[in-house]
């Protein structure tokens, strides 16, 4: 593992460790984080299911997140996949773009 790596997935952890949905529901629940995944570039993937199919705010709440993410140094891109709702590409389109 490279020293890049390691420091992003520190800083991801104190990120992802404290945030909720805006539904109240922490962020690391089983329930809405799939999957995370960092490589040696830093660059970094989640795969998120919102609590809610068709809730605006949970979409702004992801752009919030990546934006912040993307912020941290060592970071070098960050894509969030949405999953388990009707038109998760459309949803992951908007976050990422």
């Amino acid at each position: 593992m490279t020293r890049t790596k390691a420091a992003v997935q520190r800083k991801l952890a104190r990120i992802l460790r404290h945030r909720k949905d805006p539904h109240g529901m922490e962020i690391t629940d089983e329930a809405i984080m799939k999957g995370v995944e960092v490589d040696d570039a830093g660059i970094v993937q989640l795969w998120v299911q919102p609590t809610r199919a068709h809730c605006p705010c949970c979409i702004n709440d992801l752009m919030e997140l990546r934006s912040e993410i993307k912020k941290q140094r060592g970071v070098l891109a960050c894509h969030i996949e949405v999953i388990g709702v009707p038109q998760a590409d459309r949803w992951t389109a908007a976050i990422n773009e």
